[in-house]
């Protein structure tokens, strides 16, 4: 699932990766609105997830 963070016409912000000091949740981290540059920026993206993670 990718939800978006934006409506029709809005302009594209940026995207957000949340975890449990945003949610609450422990060893869950949410991210939000990931598309063109984020699917570029993956294997960074990737390397904050596990380091949230403490992997």
């Amino acid at each position: 699932m990718r939800p978006k963070l934006h409506g029709p016409d809005e302009p594209q912000p940026d995207f957000r990766i949340d975890g449990p000091e945003v949610h609450g949740l422990a060893d869950l981290v949410a991210l939000f609105g990931i598309e063109s540059p984020g699917l570029t920026s993956s294997l960074a993206i990737g390397e904050e997830v596990a380091a949230r993670l403490g992997a």
